[in-house]
């Protein structure tokens, strides 16, 4: 977009082509032989090389969703693809528009906390949507050739289906990063779009979109501090779901392991008493001897599961076998 050529340039070109002063030859083969990129380390690229890979993902999966949309809308055939993505800058992008178009306004919002990460254009031809108008109506989609604004009928009619078609948008994106798209309005007069400054950088997504032979483009603008909101936010999302995911793990874990362990046996004694004896009266115990314990007869029995006291209870018989009845839990 920053190569646009002034008609004073145009003309200066044009006469040296008829005069034979450049050769378009040489001009294509000195192209094809060149493998050199020019970058420009003034305005170093903002989006890297991994964002430029989902994105292009993102806006494939968006380009078949719309063609298959437009081709059940319409009954014609159409395809779309993406053309080209590249970085710029708003100004150029914007000079290089016609005072009349026909402009998306779009907000993206994180689903989270609804807050805006900024706002989108989707610019779509004229001459595109004049043909989709036309068919709309009843036409076949050869009328387009107008140079004139859109008509408020015009415009109502192409507003649901500019909906429709942004909406679209939010099912490309939640297969990579969850976000909110919302149609915003009808912007036809490109001087007065305000939502993205003039210096900002923006990415251009160039669609080639063919309706019934007419090819032209639908050009997503996306300025890379939108982007960049989206995948910071995006990357706090994710943490904030694998530390939720991790903590579900432990609990799982933790889960499992009790399981195991329930069904493992355990020891369990029951304590009826107990008192201290000297090692000279423990030595001269004989049968038939009686050791009087400290505990009373009404007092509860102390129950230890592997040496630890867990309950106390009631001693008694149950079946004509020993029992314990559980009062209290201490453990």
């Amino acid at each position: 977009m920053a190569d646009i050529l002034s008609q004073s340039q145009i003309d200066a070109l044009l006469n040296n082509l008829t005069s034979g002063e450049v050769d378009i030859d040489e001009i294509d083969k000195d192209s094809e032989d060149s493998k050199v990129k020019i970058y420009d380390f003034s305005s170093p690229k903002k989006v890297t090389r991994e964002n430029l890979k989902l994105i292009n993902g993102i806006y494939e999966s968006y380009a078949r969703i719309v063609s298959s949309y437009l081709t059940a809308v319409l009954r014609l055939f159409c395809e779309i693809e993406i053309e080209q993505i590249e970085e710029s800058i708003f100004y150029e992008y914007n000079n290089a528009l016609n005072d009349s178009v026909l402009m998306c306004v779009v907000d993206f919002l994180m689903p989270d906390t609804k807050k805006s990460c900024g706002q989108i254009l989707v610019n779509v031809s004229k001459p595109l949507a004049f043909s989709i108008i036309d068919k709309l109506m009843g036409g076949d989609g050869d009328d387009y050739k107008y140079e004139r604004d859109f008509t408020d009928i015009e415009l109502s009619i192409l507003d649901n289906l500019l909906r429709q078609i942004i909406s679209k948008m939010q099912d490309a994106w939640q297969n990579t990063i969850p976000i909110i798209v919302e149609f915003n309005k009808i912007e036809t007069n490109a001087r007065f779009i305000q939502s993205i400054g003039y210096n900002d950088t923006v990415l251009l997504i160039v669609l080639d979109t063919i309706v019934k032979g007419l090819s032209d483009k639908i050009t997503v603008c996306i300025p890379t501090m939108t982007i960049d909101e989206i995948f910071k936010k995006s990357e706090s999302v994710l943490k904030m779901g694998r530390k939720i995911s991790d903590n579900l793990q432990a609990e799982n874990d933790k889960e499992a392991i009790m399981g195991y362990l329930k069904a493992s046996y355990l020891n369990i004694a029951g304590i009826l008493g107990g008192t201290e004896l000297s090692l000279s009266d423990v030595l001269n115990i004989q049968i038939g001897d009686v050791i009087v314990l400290d505990d009373k007869t009404d007092e509860e029995v102390i129950v230890k599961v592997e040496e630890k006291t867990w309950f106390k209870g009631k001693w008694g018989i149950k079946k004509k076998r020993n029992a314990i009845k559980i009062n209290e839990i201490l453990y």
